[in-house]
């Protein structure tokens, strides 16, 4: 049987922000999994200016029903004044999906 799963992703300004992010997430239980990926190349407008910058992408596994509450932790947590949050719902394997939803 398949299992509904969270996957959100963030980026971040360093490898050092990234990780403390990760670790605060992982202690309040609000995600499964977090991987940092990076550094990666990042352009963008930032009010009226673009920007070109290094930054590091955390991945992440959540259950769905953690989505607000992550959602507001993690922008609680972030340095950014706008931080990146976009997720979605994905089908995993039913061993994974259920880890996922009760990691410990």
């Amino acid at each position: 049987m398949k299992q509904v799963i969270g996957i959100a992703t963030t980026t971040c300004p360093d490898k050092k922000t990234a990780w403390r992010i990760v670790d605060s997430l992982l202690s309040e239980s609000l995600i499964a999994c977090g991987q940092v990926e990076g550094p990666i190349e990042s352009a963008y407008f930032w009010k009226g200016k673009l920007c070109k910058e290094s930054e590091w992408r955390i991945l992440m596994k959540f259950a769905p029903k953690q989505s607000r509450l992550l959602e507001t932790r993690l922008i609680e947590l972030h340095p950014y004044e706008n931080p990146q949050w976009t997720h979605w719902e994905a089908t995993a394997s039913d061993g994974f999906g259920k880890w996922v939803h009760d990691p410990n």
